[in-house]
């Protein structure tokens, strides 16, 4: 016998035997199970919007700055900052959660996010060397919303949504980079804020 996708136990003949509602709930719930098993949900939605606040923060005092360079060290000082944040609402979320950070659904979600901010790093030092800083923030946006677009195969949807978000508004800053600075507040700010609102609205802090 065979469990098909209308909810019946097929015989070896192709005839449909019934299965009660309560069976059905509970292959369902199995399914369910083994589905979420395969999904990395230790994202702390609190860590997303510490990340965010500490942008906005830095977005603040970019707009206090008139030279180039000088905004990127704002921005490259607030990155660990807001990294650091992140990793600790991200390690509490998942004690909370008792999720291993070294399950194997963690350990690719992780592989698919670094290589892409470790690209971005690179980039930054080629961009800089290159005497191009006004490009900085577009690949920085870009290469982040790469990592998360990817990374939320093994995470939450909005995840991945929220990656493209940020790769559309990479793009704009390298079509038009005198908008970086506006751009970089909407995405390491707006971005993470709401991204941030959701997961805790839907998936705890």
């Amino acid at each position: 016998m065979a469990f098909s996708d209308s909810g019946t136990l097929t015989r070896g003949s192709g005839t449909p035997v019934a299965i009660d509602a309560g069976a059905l709930a509970h292959l369902r719930f199995i399914r369910d199970t083994i589905e979420a098993a395969g999904t990395f949900t230790s994202v702390p939605g609190k860590g997303c919007v510490a990340m965010g606040l500490v942008a906005l923060g830095a977005a603040a005092l970019d707009a206090l700055l008139d030279v180039t360079r000088g905004r990127l060290a704002i921005w490259l000082v607030a990155a660990p900052l807001a990294a650091s944040l992140a990793v600790y609402f991200m390690v509490r979320k998942a004690r909370e959660q008792g999720f291993p950070l070294w399950r194997s659904v963690a350990r690719r979600f992780f592989l698919t996010l670094i290589p892409a901010l470790a690209a971005g790093a690179v980039l930054t030092v080629a961009l800089l060397r290159a005497d191009s800083p006004e490009l900085v923030p577009g690949a920085w946006l870009l290469l982040y919303g790469v990592g998360f677009a990817a990374s939320g195969v093994f995470s939450l949807p909005c995840v991945s949504i929220a990656g493209f978000a940020f790769m559309a508004l990479g793009t704009v800053a390298c079509i038009v980079p005198a908008w970086s600075p506006a751009l970089l507040a909407a995405g390491f700010g707006g971005l993470h804020i709401a991204l941030g609102w959701l997961i805790i609205r839907r998936h705890g802090g």
